[in-house]
């Protein structure tokens, strides 16, 4: 029968686990933070498309709808018809 202190040596990590975690908790963070760049690069151009708009209907002009693309149809092919 192995002693307490032998049973404790299996369950204790030696160095390379201890590496091996710790790669794995930075790439982890590095996708995680990659994540939230690039969600944040897509809010701020959405955004900015917005204020476009919005800053051309302050002017009053009459040709705003310029600077919005149409919605494509549920179809999947955009319409050619006015």
């Amino acid at each position: 029968m192995a002693s307490r202190y032998e049973d404790e040596e299996y369950l204790e990590q030696d160095e390379e686990e201890r590496e091996a975690a710790g790669r794995r908790g930075r790439l982890i963070a590095l996708a995680v933070m990659a994540g939230l760049v690039a969600a944040g690069l897509f809010l701020v151009h959405r955004l900015r498309e917005a204020s476009v708009v919005e800053d051309c209907l302050m002017t009053h002009a009459t040709n705003c709808n310029d600077l919005v693309q149409p919605p494509i149809p549920a179809g999947g092919a955009p319409s050619t018809t006015r």
